[in-house]
């Protein structure tokens, strides 16, 4: 694919080199001949004809190129502009045009939170592939998901955005799958969304559009990241909305989690690196008595690890957390970061990465 990339653009290169010597070599024998036109009547000589003639010709051919040029590009753009007008939605123009994975990006996450802001069921279902519209229980959906549906979600900033790898394509036929995950503020409460799709298929025309849409806020989110393997795959357009009286979650380092209290006194960043400067492990007595229980414990089931979260006092007003990742439940400390709601600071490590002597 590449290969054919450049061998297209080396061909565009080539074309426009010869054309453009094309025009300075005409010009040049156009110009000569004019001259040695003018000397052959007082010196009653042939005129240059054939030498004006060839001259002519090959200013003549970058000329007509451009002329051709812009007539097709008019013609096209019109037409574009036309075909367009008869487009329903972004999947429509999907299915009839090659986009770039940015602009189809930028167009489905516009097209899906307008219509839902709008309140436009009809525009915003028309985004989804024909297969997920057939649904059992799609309709009901719909209607459920914009009875939840925060309105002002599309005029909000974007954080985090977290997309799925690029694929490499090696035919015109592959079909071409995205994903892309973010996080926005609406009032003062964060909401995250996700959104699959499918922006090129020409095998499967039905198969082109979104197959995930969900919106969530943040006790919403913790709930579904908590073991987000175990989730069954989204069939519908999702609005979860879950009550912060029955769940307790954080934002820390731009993720949301579910939170559990604890009573033990919060100490300072810096009172926590200097109890660090002594204790390598996270069950020492003293480092023990002075942070208390983990507000959240994370363990993997294919790694012996353990990871832990401490509240700590705010810094400068903001909230402050500590992330520690242990070899074992309680361990070694292999390595310690600061955290804030948005942010997890790599660059200033509360302790550097230790190996287990």
């Amino acid at each position: 694919m590449l290969f054919s990339t450049m061998k297209l653009l080396f061909s565009i290169i080539l074309i426009v080199v010869i054309l453009i010597i094309s025009f300075i070599v005409g010009l040049v024998m156009l110009i000569r001949g004019f001259i040695r036109n003018r000397l052959a009547k007082y010196a009653g000589m042939k005129p240059p004809k054939a030498l004006m003639l060839t001259g002519i010709v090959l200013v003549s051919i970058p000329l007509a190129a451009i002329v051709g040029l812009s007539l097709w590009s008019i013609t096209s753009s019109v037409n574009t502009i036309y075909t367009r007008s008869h487009y329903q939605s972004i999947p429509d123009i999907w299915r009839n045009e090659s986009v770039s994975h940015s602009r189809a990006e930028d167009d489905i996450i516009y097209a899906l939170l307008k219509s839902a802001d709008n309140g436009n069921r009809e525009a915003f279902v028309k985004n989804f592939t024909p297969e997920v519209q057939k649904n059992k229980g799609f309709d009901k959906a719909v209607d459920q998901f914009f009875e939840s549906y925060p309105v002002g979600l599309s005029e909000c900033e974007k954080y985090d955005m977290t997309r799925s790898d690029p694929a490499s394509y090696d035919t015109e036929s592959t079909a071409k799958i995205d994903s892309v995950s973010f996080r926005c503020e609406l009032g003062e409460t964060w909401y995250f969304i996700i959104i699959e799709y499918c922006y090129f298929n020409p095998d499967e025309p039905d198969k082109v559009g979104v197959t995930k849409c969900r919106v969530m806020n943040l006790e919403a989110a913790a709930v579904y990241y908590e073991n987000e393997a175990a989730n069954p795959a989204d069939a519908y357009p999702v609005c979860d909305i879950k009550s912060s009286s029955e769940y307790n979650a954080r934002l820390v380092g731009g993720r949301a989690y579910l939170w559990t209290p604890t009573d033990t006194p919060r100490i300072s960043q810096d009172e926590l690196r200097r109890l660090l400067e002594k204790a390598e492990r996270l069950d020492d007595p003293l480092l023990k008595y002075a942070i208390g229980e983990p507000n959240l414990i994370i363990k993997n089931d294919d790694s012996t690890e353990y990871g832990y979260f401490f509240e700590l006092s705010e810094h400068n007003g903001t909230p402050c957390y500590a992330y520690f990742q242990t070899d074992s439940e309680r361990g070694h400390i292999l390595w310690a970061l600061l955290c804030t709601p948005y942010e997890v600071d790599y660059d200033h490590p509360l302790v550097e990465y230790k190996a287990n002597q």
